[in-house]
């Protein structure tokens, strides 16, 4: 997962009480999540659906502003009104990437890794694993494993650029125009904007190399 801040303006169609998947409401949500499923992370979202946080079959709000995600039908689907109490990545309180570790596995059709990454997590922190757990393995359907399959092609794509590009930087015949181009694409993938940045994070930190040697992506880390 990613933090992102969520604006205190409402969109009009929203304050007039209208529908929530009107436009001017998908465009804001849009905007604010950098076009990804606030949940598995996948970019330029092609099924966008608009999530209610605390589902409404528990007393969410239908229109209301901060109780609307943005996240894809896999996600929206698996989520449903079976999980409350979760993280919430619009708390400017909760480093939600440093609160769950997710690893991609060296093979697409092993599960990813989602596990807690703090000391006696609490209930949000082990539901929402819970959660992504789901949101990234659960193939219990024929179209959920088709989806699956989908998600986990995009996630392994990255990691082969991740892997790529670390190996430039281990070479020691990079030249220094190269090496300052590989860092800056480490450095995008971990910010919130890029596509399973929570993976990119971890990936770094799970790296000694690359923290030794480039220390200064840490500051990614706490922005």
């Amino acid at each position: 997962m990613f933090n992102v801040t969520r604006p205190e303006e409402i969109p009009q169609d929203l304050g007039n009480g209208k529908q929530y998947n009107k436009p001017e409401v998908v465009k804001a949500l849009k905007k604010m999540f950098f076009g990804k499923c606030y949940l598995c992370e996948r970019g330029n979202v092609e099924d966008p659906e608009i999530e209610h946080f605390l589902a409404q079959a528990n007393g969410g709000g239908r229109v209301l502003w901060e109780n609307l995600f943005y996240s894809c039908s896999r996600c929206n689907s698996i989520k449903s009104n079976k999980y409350n109490d979760l993280l919430d990545c619009t708390d400017d309180n909760i480093d939600v990437s440093a609160a769950i570790k997710l690893v991609m596995t060296v093979t697409p059709n092993d599960d990813v890794i989602v596990e807690a990454a703090i000391a006696n997590p609490n209930a949000q922190v082990i539901n929402t694993v819970k959660l992504l757990n789901e949101c990234y393995n659960n193939q219990n359907t024929g179209l959920r494993g088709v989806s699956r399959e989908s998600l986990i092609e995009q996630i392994y794509e990255y990691l082969i650029v991740f892997i790529q590009t670390r190996g430039l930087l281990k070479n020691p015949s990079t030249s220094e125009e190269r090496e300052k181009e590989a860092l800056g694409v480490l450095e995008k993938m971990m910010r919130p904007k890029h596509p399973f940045s929570a993976f990119w994070r971890w990936q770094y930190l799970g790296d000694s190399f690359l923290v030794d040697e480039y220390p200064e992506l840490l500051n990614l880390l706490t922005d």
